[in-house]
């Protein structure tokens, strides 16, 4: 089975200068963050300013991810062929596209126009065109819709991308001249590199993001509040109410802090456990948004 990799594209390139540049920008904003909290805790400059900059890098931090992912699909784009269908290959994931279901391949210039030109797939991370009539062009191509190769089925079609064009027409026509010896299922096969069942799960996600902003928004409180606190803030009291301990007010960012180390800990449990336990890692999933109002409770408790 002979292996095509993708056409090389100047969108890898304008990739790669974002994501050096967002990563640039988070490790100046990182070093920001580690020279003002390197002080002594009673020193440290906590406000609403330096939560507004711990966003920016949170952010930062995000985009580079994102476009490290884009970057290493493009780079790991393929495609492959044998008697029985057409495979495309990224980051451990496999499309396929069973070779009796094909009907014809074009050139996708004849699909450009008003919608065809919002698609100038911009890597290989899967994307999608709703035609009018309800068919679906699944992009997995380094170039726009208009240069790629598209693949038609009965209902579906795929823009592909893949390096000597006409060579590998002329084999994916010759594989489909002979005819397939085994009926494939169309749809994509993910892999197990990056969790995707764990991370395109609803229940999970919500419940992660409803964590993550709980998270902030009770770091955001405490910083905006922390300046007028004062130097020593009531942590614990006693069964009738009288103050048990008090704390250098510092101690209150410990809240948030706990907050974000159990929702890291759960996800570590829940990437582990679930392909065993679905149902389980959901439910700890939602828990750790639970767990951030708790947070929240406490932290009121002790400001008010």
């Amino acid at each position: 089975m002979r292996r095509w990799k993708a056409q090389a594209s100047w969108r890898l390139w304008v990739a790669l200068v974002a994501l050096l540049a967002a990563a640039g920008a988070a490790l100046y904003l990182g070093l920001g963050l580690f020279t003002a909290l390197a002080q002594p805790p009673e020193r440290w400059p906590i406000d609403v300013l330096l939560f507004a900059h711990y966003l920016a890098f949170l952010a930062l931090l995000l985009l580079a991810a994102g476009l490290a992912y884009r970057v290493a699909a493009m780079l790991t784009l393929a495609y492959s062929v044998d008697r029985n269908g057409l495979y495309i290959h990224w980051l451990g994931n496999r499309a396929i596209v069973p070779l009796g279901q094909i009907e014809n391949i074009e050139s996708g210039a004849s699909l450009t126009g008003g919608a065809g030109l919002r698609v100038a797939n911009i890597g290989a991370v899967r994307s999608q065109l709703h035609l009018p009539g309800g068919r679906v062009i699944h992009a997995f191509s380094t170039v726009p819709l208009a240069q790629a190769l598209v693949v038609h089925m009965p209902d579906d079609s795929y823009a592909i991308s893949p390096r000597d064009a006409d060579a590998f027409v002329q084999d994916l026509e010759q594989r489909r001249r002979i005819g397939a010896v085994q009926q494939l299922t169309p749809g994509v096969e993910a892999g197990r590199i990056f969790a995707y069942a764990f991370w395109s799960d609803p229940l999970v996600r919500n419940g992660l993001a409803g964590a993550v902003l709980l998270n902030l928004l009770l770091l955001g409180l405490l910083m905006t509040l922390f300046p007028g606190l004062p130097p020593l803030v009531e942590l614990r009291t006693d069964a009738v109410g009288a103050t048990a301990a008090l704390a250098p007010r510092h101690q209150i960012l410990f809240l948030p802090l706990a907050g974000a180390a159990v929702t890291l800990l759960n996800v570590g449990l829940g990437l582990w456990l679930y392909q065993r336990e679905p149902v389980g890692v959901r439910m700890l999933q939602l828990a750790s948004a639970l767990i951030q109002v708790l947070f929240i409770i406490a932290a009121l408790s002790i400001l008010g």
